[in-house]
C-alpha cells in the first residue's frame, strides 16, 4: 500500500508539472523541455525546469501548506514577500529573481494551481554545522546587505512576533498538556527546563532591539553554496517584521554548531561579514540568541516533534540547537560577545 501511495503521489506531481508547464507557455512564452523534482521542503512541490530560454525554478504552493486558495490575506502576504525578494535581487543581493506575470508574482493555472517562477541558482545546501569560513563570511555579508536594504521598506502595522513572557507561557501550557496526555516524560522534562529558563529571564533586556524586516528562516536548507562561498539565499516565504538580529544568530547556529560546540572562527567569519554592512553591538548577539530560543523552543520542544524527529533528522537538529542554547544560557554572553 505504501509503495502504491508513493507512485500515486509521483503521478499527481507529474500532472501538476505538466499543467504548470502548459501555463508557463501561455503566460511567459517558455517551452519546457525537461522537468526534474527538487526534493526539499514540506508539502510544497518544487521543480527545476529546462526551457528554451534557460533553466528556471518553479514552486507549487500546496493548498494544505499555506492554504493560499482559501486565505486571501496569506496569499497577499506571500505576494508581498515575493515582491521584496524581487527588489532584493535587483539591489544585487544574491537571491533568485521572481518573474512577474500579469502584475503578480504568484501565478494561477486554470484549475487553480498556485505557483511562482524564479531564476535557477546553481548551488547546493550544506550539512548543518559544516559551513566553512568563506561560506559563512559571504553569508554574513549578504545578510547584512539584505538587512540594510530592507530597512528602507515601509514597516507593517505590527510585528509578527515580540518577546512576551505571558504569550510564551500560554503556548508552553498547550505543549505541556499534550506531552502529559501522551505520557511523554522526555518532552515533559524538556518543558520543565524551558519553563524555568523563561520564568527566570528578565525580558527588559530586549527593549533596546528595533523591529525590522527579516528573512526569518535563514538556516542551511535555505542557503545555497559553492565550495568557496555563497551562491544565494532562497525561500523568503516567511519574511515579516520582527528583529533582524534573529536572522544572524539563526544562521550562526545552523552553520557553526557541530558536535555540541560552536566553531568560533566559523561563527566569527559570519559576524565579520555582516558587520561590514550593518552594525551589531557585541552584547546583542547573546540577547538575540535568547530571542531565537523564545520563538523556536515553542515549535520544536513538543511531543509531536520528538516522535517525528526519530524519522526526520532535520527536526532532531532543531531540538539539538534548542538544547544547546539551554545548556549555555548563562554563559551565552561570554561565548558570543567575543565574536
Amino acid at each position: 500500500m505504501e509503495r502504491n501511495f508513493r507512485l500515486m503521489t509521483e503521478d499527481v506531481k507529474e500532472r501538476w508539472a505538466a499543467e504548470i508547464a502548459a501555463h508557463l507557455k501561455e503566460r511567459f512564452g517558455f517551452s519546457v523541455m525537461e522537468v526534474a523534482s527538487v526534493d526539499n521542503g514540506w508539502l510544497n512541490v518544487k521543480w527545476k525546469m529546462v526551457t528554451d530560454r534557460g533553466i528556471i525554478f518553479v514552486k507549487y504552493y500546496h493548498p494544505d501548506r499555506y492554504k493560499l486558495n482559501s486565505n486571501p490575506e496569506r496569499r497577499r502576504s506571500i505576494e508581498r514577500t515575493l515582491q521584496l525578494q524581487h527588489g532584493l535581487c535587483l539591489a544585487g543581493i544574491p537571491c533568485p529573481d521572481v518573474y512577474l506575470g500579469e502584475g503578480y508574482f504568484i501565478q494561477e493555472t486554470p484549475s487553480g494551481l498556485l505557483y511562482t517562477v524564479q531564476d535557477w541558482i546553481d548551488g547546493s545546501t550544506g550539512q548543518a554545522g559544516s559551513l566553512n569560513a568563506a561560506q559563512m563570511y559571504e553569508l554574513g555579508a549578504a545578510t547584512g546587505r539584505m538587512h540594510k536594504w530592507l530597512r528602507s521598506v515601509p514597516p507593517l502595522s505590527q510585528s509578527a512576533w515580540k518577546p512576551d513572557r505571558g504569550a510564551y507561557l500560554r503556548e508552553w501550557k498547550g505543549n505541556w498538556e499534550k506531552a502529559e496526555a501522551a505520557g511523554d516524560g522526555t518532552v515533559m522534562e524538556w518543558l520543565r527546563r524551558s519553563h524555568a529558563i523563561v520564568e527566570s529571564t528578565d525580558f527588559r533586556m530586549f527593549e533596546s532591539f528595533q523591529t525590522g524586516w527579516l528573512h526569518w528562516d535563514l538556516w542551511v536548507d535555505n542557503i545555497l553554496l559553492h565550495e568557496q562561498g555563497l551562491a544565494g539565499i532562497v525561500d523568503f516565504d516567511r519574511m515579516s517584521m520582527a528583529y533582524q538580529e534573529i536572522d544572524l544568530v539563526r544562521a550562526l547556529l545552523s552553520g557553526a554548531l557541530q558536535g555540541g560546540q560552536v566553531k568560533v572562527e566559523i561563527a566569527r567569519a559570519l559576524v565579520e561579514g555582516y558587520r561590514e554592512h550593518v552594525a551589531v553591538p557585541r552584547d546583542k548577539l547573546a540577547k538575540a540568541m535568547k530571542m531565537l530560543y523564545l520563538i523556536e523552543s515553542i515549535w520544536w520542544l513538543r511531543t509531536e516533534v520528538r516522535m517525528e524527529s526519530e524519522l526526520r533528522g532535520l527536526l532532531g537538529r532543531f531540538v539539538e540547537e534548542m538544547h544547546w542554547i539551554e545548556h549555555h544560557w548563562v554563559e551565552l554572553p561570554d561565548l558570543l560577545e567575543s565574536l
